[in-house]
């Protein structure tokens, strides 16, 4: 009788042990971060302990067999779950997400060594360029990084996010990069004002922009330079950018010139850089305005040019932009109007399923999405079938022009949906070449550093151009011309 019970407790404790081994994969996920080994020791565990108990059945018991039978997928699950899911231990879903250390807070040798560890153990398993390729110039770079880290008279966060960013950038792929949070970043409090009036950044300090960005390249991220310098103009508006660019905030003096060939330049303090809210309020234009004030989607339906134009500032996929599109293609049809636009300048991405959806409405039975590869740490997975049906909206197909409106600032999903338009022959591209390369790297996981609380993200897929055929490296407009320019180009194309 006590011999029963026991082994009732021992099978009791064996699948509830099995449970926890195979929760850990969810808790990871949302709950709390800890590396694959703990898995492989839960997992070890599992296996001695289910070993153990089955040895205690009367090997004639079938529910021996069973029991083993329902170890394996757990087994499976768990060890796949942690060593080749390529968001384990990242932000996927997780709603916190710590605030970087301040820029200036002083880090160990040993912390700095702990979050270039961290860096490269991620990259090396997501990236799908280590699965085929070596990863020598990268343990270069890292080790070349550690050594300038130890003999460092002391390492602060930038010092560090420098660091981490140069292993990143020596990839060449956009979306692998390296930030900071901080909701005490401080903006600086003409940069808005300037651009509004047409003023574009030409020098700081009397080094010319494109020269500061030839000394500091290590610190983007891109595949086409024009995304490398809108990342060094976003760095320049910012106090903490500065930082990055070795820039004292103190008196920095800023060139500014306009299409004229006007300059003027202007000397900025530390108190020129503002809080988010003070800078929103200092710069009442940016917060009024009635383009500031639109959502994400809109439209505008021009009769007199038989126009329906569609401004998507970002690649937002949800109700809001599916209800969008139906009011705007809904009023093409009972409007007759024969030309639809998208104006995706300025658009850095989102979801490539805003793509998809515009496509329903137009009178095609099938597009292509082009192939892509899905590493899963040791495999990549192919996914080949690029060809999808086209599931129309039938009460409000539309057969008439359209248009996309692209510059260097559109990027990844925004990129894709010219791409989409261009190479399955459904429109034509107005304005400049998107700021990455259809032939890419994308999908990112992103993950926080353990001690300075630095994000990074790293892409998983390897995507492949829809028209593999063509030798353009860059999604060319078929009507170039300048982002300023595009929309009364468009309106002289019609």
């Amino acid at each position: 009788m006590k011999n029963k019970l026991w082994r009732r407790l021992y099978l009791a404790a064996d699948l509830l042990l099995m449970l926890a081994v195979a929760a850990l994969v969810p808790i990871n996920l949302y709950v709390y971060r800890f590396p694959e080994w703990v898995m492989l020791l839960a997992v070890g565990l599992l296996t001695v302990v289910n070993g153990g108990f089955v040895e205690k059945f009367d090997p004639r018991k079938l529910y021996k067999t069973l029991l083993i039978i329902a170890a394996v997928p757990v087994v499976l699950f768990s060890l796949a779950g942690s060593y080749c899911n390529p968001y384990w231990n990242s932000q996927l879903v997780r709603e916190q997400s710590p605030e970087t250390l301040a820029c200036d807070q002083l880090l160990t040798y040993d912390q700095a060594k702990n979050d270039l560890d961290y860096t490269m153990h991620y990259l090396l398993k997501c990236h799908p360029l280590f699965l085929e390729r070596t990863s020598h110039n990268v343990q270069v770079k890292y080790r070349n990084a550690l050594e300038r880290l130890q003999n460092s008279h002391e390492i602060t966060v930038t010092d560090l996010r420098r660091e981490v960013q140069g292993i990143l950038s020596s990839i060449g792929d956009a979306h692998t990069t390296c930030w900071g949070k901080w909701s005490d970043e401080r903006y600086l409090r003409t940069m808005d004002a300037r651009k509004t009036a047409g003023w574009h950044l030409a020098a700081v300090n009397g080094t010319p922009v494109q020269t500061l960005f030839e000394e500091n390249k290590s610190l983007f991220s891109y595949e086409v330079e024009s995304w490398g310098l809108a990342q060094l103009e976003s760095c320049l508006g910012t106090r903490n950018g500065l930082f990055l660019l070795g820039i004292d905030p103190e008196n920095v003096k800023y060139t500014w010139a306009n299409d004229r060939g006007l300059t003027e330049d202007e000397i900025y303090t530390a108190e020129d850089f503002l809080l988010y809210d003070d800078y929103v309020a200092h710069n009442l234009a940016f917060s009024t305005t009635e383009e500031s004030q639109q959502s994400f989607v809109s439209y505008t339906i021009d009769d007199s040019k038989g126009l329906a134009l569609l401004t998507l500032k970002e690649c937002r996929y949800n109700q809001e932009y599916i209800d969008c599109l139906r009011d705007m293609f809904a009023e093409a049809r009972d409007k007759d109007i024969y030309s639809v636009a998208v104006d995706l300048r300025g658009n850095d991405g989102g979801s490539s399923l805003v793509a998809d959806e515009f496509i329903r409405y137009l009178d095609v039975e099938q597009f292509r999405t082009g192939r892509y590869k899905w590493r899963f740490n040791f495999v990549a997975v192919p996914f080949d079938q690029d060809v999808i049906r086209n599931r129309k909206y039938d009460d409000f197909t539309f057969d008439g022009n359209v248009y996309v409106l692209t510059d260097n600032d559109s990027f990844s999903s925004a990129m894709l949906f010219a791409e989409y338009i261009k190479d399955n022959d459904l429109g034509m591209i107005i304005g400049e070449a998107p700021g990455n390369t259809p032939n890419c790297y994308g999908e990112t996981a992103v993950f926080y550093l353990p001690e300075s609380h630095l994000y990074f993200q790293v892409s998983t897929k390897e995507f492949f151009r829809v028209d593999e055929d063509t030798s353009d490296k860059l999604v060319v407009p078929d009507v170039p011309c300048e982002s300023g320019k595009a929309l009364t180009t468009l309106y002289n194309t019609l």
